[in-house]
């Protein structure tokens, strides 16, 4: 059973997957100043679905009744862990960026374990119980092969894949178009984001889609690939061991795109350019400079070994029994002293 929200990329993708239960609730992150125009008006609007959200979550639990809940952070899991924590269901974390969100610091004293991507991450967070596992990368990730007839690309130029999440990045497809000008042996496959009014469009050497749900063919076309510091984009593409040149987006909370950067710097493969150094120029020289990179090895951590760590450790927990009633004051600063004990 998934719950998420009705506005996220997963009312989408899940679609797709027709065994999966997806249930929405009208739930939104709160904006923060500078993120969108009117920033004020929408960060009131998610506030004041905060409470409908809470009541459908309730709802959503009582019809299921959940043995276990696994929060993934994001606005999409607070109100699913907030009846979990006050009804004693058995919750576990996933924190995937090195920097932990909101929903992950509030809940981590409450959970019977949190999943993390990076050790580091223990540090910000008040957990009786941490494992660090990797992220899951889908197998299909892992598994795909080049697709340039797919996309409409020629197999024998280099190709480079420009993305920015979901909804597309303005300033990295306007960068690229602008780089492609002075490479000529170099063709573009560019993502401009669900929100884009961009349809397709294929050039001479550049082809625009809106969106690309098989993710591991494009990734697996590509010679270079452009893009956020996204966890999951990360971890994807250093499980194929693909050359990247990453553009933190600077509006993340906490700035957290640049810390996961930065935590993958030492593969050699990424190459970490900051927005506001991010010129034509300099995306030539780092593109010529990724295509002469030699291949390299998939990295351990992430896959499906990162999978199974998390589902051998939730399913051993649901096979024992536990006392589920609802949190005391007393087992509140139980969980917040064992937190302490991490540090």
């Amino acid at each position: 059973m998934y719950v998420g929200s009705r506005y996220g990329l997963e009312t989408h993708v899940l679609p797709r997957y027709p065994w999966i239960e997806f249930y929405q609730l009208p739930i939104r992150g709160i904006a923060r100043p500078g993120q969108r125009k009117l920033w004020a008006l929408w960060a009131l609007l998610a506030i004041a679905q905060l409470p409908i959200a809470l009541v459908k979550a309730l709802v959503i639990l009582f019809k299921v009744r959940p043995t276990v809940i696994i929060g993934f952070g994001g606005y999409g899991a607070f109100a699913p862990l907030a009846w979990g924590t006050l009804l004693g269901i058995p919750l576990f974390l996933h924190e995937q960026n090195l920097i932990p969100g909101m929903v992950t610091r509030l809940f981590a004293p409450w959970a019977r374990g949190v999943f993390l991507t990076y050790p580091q991450t223990a540090r910000y967070l008040r957990a009786r119980r941490v494992i660090v596992t990797g992220l899951p990368v889908r197998p299909e990730i892992l598994s795909a092969c080049p697709a340039h007839k797919q996309f409409g690309l020629h197999s024998e130029r280099k190709t480079v894949l420009v993305f920015g999440g979901s909804r597309g990045s303005q300033v990295l497809i306007d960068v690229a178009l602008a780089a492609q000008q002075y490479l000529s042996d170099v063709q573009f496959l560019i993502v401009t984001g669900s929100h884009s009014s961009v349809s397709f469009s294929q050039g001479e050497r550049s082809v625009l889609v809106p969106y690309i749900h098989e993710m591991g063919r494009a990734f697996a076309t590509a010679d270079v690939v452009i893009c956020r510091a996204g966890a999951a984009t990360l971890a994807e593409l250093a499980a194929v061991g693909k050359p990247a040149i990453v553009v933190p987006w600077p509006g993340a909370a906490n700035d957290h795109q640049t810390a996961n950067a930065r935590a993958y710097a030492h593969l050699g493969t990424f190459s970490v350019v900051p927005e506001s150094e991010l010129t034509p120029q300099r995306l030539v020289e780092e593109i010529q400079k990724a295509l002469t990179q030699s291949p390299t090895s998939r990295r351990a951590g992430h896959g499906e070994g990162a999978l199974n760590s998390i589902l051998r450790e939730v399913l051993s927990d649901a096979t024992k029994e536990h006392d589920t009633a609802p949190l005391s004051w007393d087992r509140r600063r139980r969980h917040e002293w064992v937190g302490q004990s991490l540090f």
